[in-house]
């Protein structure tokens, strides 16, 4: 058994999921997901809930008994005095519980490790996992797991329909809680308008007829901020709490251009064309100690966002 911890939005998550599935297949084992982090805190804001139900995935959940004896628990004296009478006593499991091996393991870094896959059954993971190289064994059952659970609602599947109609380039702001969160705000950083500008620019030398689909989590303001040439359509169907249906509309477009938001890296990355522009902006940090060489895949196009 691989655990996961979960934790952030639904693009984080996907990454938890996506690391969690390669070890449990190079393994042979299953996975199963911890979600004892979602809470209401409104630093984190819609990051507050578990959001892969939207997906196909094998959805198992870990039980607290499941992740204390794979995670590990710290034990008091009185505890471990316990322990020590129980197994004088043959009480096995309770022994077993608290007192066997465990393997919690946390990256100590932000990039790919080979030694990632070296990890054993039963296995504890607690980190980000935000690259491609973590679960390249998997991509294709991976992409089964990825599809999305429900239907369409009909205003979501009339711009599904237009966006497949011709022509089309996704193009994705993140705002929200990286312009509050004042850790987020300066250690991630929102992207200024000069990346858009010319990213829409490298959409169009692709596909000059491309109708521009423009996604953000506070479309209102980037509408006001932001007026691209050529035909262009500022989304606005999706309720807050389908916003899975972002990362499905944007998937559906034949190129796209992301914010440094594992949201939208998904939504390009879920688009299986190998002709398709994926635009992202370099660093994808903006001020943080992290080394995200690893986050944007090497066939993307790498668009730097301080100049």
């Amino acid at each position: 058994m691989i655990i996961s911890w979960l934790s952030g939005g639904l693009g984080n998550q996907m990454f938890q999921y996506a690391a969690g599935l390669a070890l449990a297949e190079r393994r042979r084992t299953i996975l199963k997901l911890d979600v004892s982090w979602f809470r209401e805190d409104p630093a984190y804001e819609a990051h507050n809930r578990y959001a892969l139900s939207c997906l196909n995935i094998t959805e198992q959940f870990a039980t607290k008994e499941e992740i204390d004896r794979t995670r590990g628990v710290r034990l008091t004296r009185t505890e471990r005095w316990s322990i020590a009478m129980a197994r004088a006593l043959r009480f096995g499991h309770y022994a077993e519980r608290y007192a066997a091996p465990v393997n919690w393991h946390q990256p100590s870094h932000f990039t790919f490790y080979p030694e990632f896959f070296a990890q054993p059954d039963n296995t504890y993971l607690n980190g980000m996992f935000q690259s491609e190289r973590f679960f390249a064994n998997v991509a294709g059952p991976l992409r089964r797991h990825f599809t999305f659970r429900y239907p369409l609602s009909p205003e979501v599947a009339a711009v599904a329909a237009r966006i497949t109609s011709g022509p089309s380039a996704a193009v994705h702001f993140r705002r929200g809680d990286y312009v509050r969160n004042a850790t987020f705000s300066q250690e991630i950083g929102v992207l200024d308008l000069t990346y858009y500008h010319r990213a829409a620019r490298l959409l169009r030398e692709r596909s000059p007829e491309a109708t521009l689909y423009i996604f953000s989590d506070d479309i209102e303001a980037v509408a006001r901020e932001f007026t691209p040439p050529g035909p262009h359509e500022f989304v606005r169907v999706v309720e807050p709490w389908h916003s899975e249906d972002k990362i499905r509309l944007m998937a559906l477009c034949e190129h796209i251009a992301i914010a440094n938001s594992t949201f939208s890296w998904w939504a390009a990355w879920l688009n299986p064309s190998p002709t398709k522009l994926v635009v992202a902006p370099d660093p994808w940090f903006d001020q943080s100690t992290h080394d995200s060489s690893d986050v944007v895949p090497p066939n993307w196009v790498r668009l730097s966002r301080k100049s």
